[in-house]
């Protein structure tokens, strides 16, 4: 897959106060992909990230202050739409994703168009050691394989596409993170979701968004969400798109 001549999507990367890391990402995705098919969010970082991205000459937005995950991701889908990309791929600035990872969840969209695809660490794999954030992926993994009709192994993975014709309904649904709640209400308005093996690395610099705090909170959030669009979803099927004519391109599924 030649990523530098055949890019037709939005690679979004969402940044804050990652700058001991950003470098070799920014490396890594300067050599694979077209600088026109990058965008960096920068989420209001006080460590110089920032100016990683301006000596790099990358286009990037810089939110004033920290808005938070989820606002980052916002911002990048609403730029791909204005930009009239075919989906949105999201790769965390923190150096835990893989190049290798991110093509892949590319080739599967090519191959046959899926609405949502995603990462998973445990898909091939054994579950992680217990502690509080693995107990919490695992429960709301259950129960989003339950609720979407999809098996689902890993909803808190940041790498994942969306395609164009999905992103409206995604910056309408209530959410956390976009982690569980964006898979749900993607599903219930009609997404075909497909789930990748994936492997992330250790986190070598800056500090995970996962804290104790938001361990705690975290799960009564997502149920509320969840909640909302078990009410809601009807009204946000009338937000999905048109199915997209096929590019004389696309690949049959392999």
């Amino acid at each position: 897959m030649n990523c530098r001549s055949a890019l037709n999507g939005l690679v979004a990367i969402p940044v804050y106060n990652e700058a001991e890391s950003l470098q070799r990402v920014v490396d890594d995705l300067c050599a694979t992909f077209p600088s026109k098919n990058l965008l960096f969010i920068d989420d209001g970082s006080t460590d110089g990230s920032h100016a990683i991205l301006e000596r790099a000459g990358l286009g990037y937005l810089r939110h004033p202050i920290n808005l938070g995950y989820e606002e980052s991701l916002r911002t990048a889908m609403r730029e791909a739409l204005e930009g009239d990309h075919e989906y949105v791929v999201f790769f965390d600035g923190d150096g835990q994703h893989r190049i290798e990872d991110l093509q892949r969840l590319i080739q599967a969209y090519e191959q046959d168009r899926s609405d949502l695809v995603l990462g998973s660490r445990y898909r091939e794999a054994d579950q992680p050691p217990l502690s509080l954030r693995s107990v919490t992926t695992r429960t709301f993994s259950l129960l989003t394989t339950l609720l979407a009709g999809v098996r689902i192994t890993d909803v808190t993975c940041g790498l994942k596409l969306i395609s164009r014709r999905y992103i409206p309904v995604a910056l309408k649904l209530p959410t956390e993170d976009m982690h569980a709640e964006l898979i749900v209400g993607l599903a219930r308005c009609g997404a075909r979701i497909r789930e990748l093996k994936v492997t992330i690395r250790p986190r070598e610099a800056g500090t995970s968004m996962y804290h104790l705090y938001k361990g705690l909170f975290y799960p009564a959030k997502t149920v509320v969400c969840l909640l909302g669009q078990m009410i809601f979803y009807p009204r946000l099927k009338s937000v999905v798109g048109p199915v997209p004519k096929p590019r004389p391109d696309a690949r049959a599924n392999g």
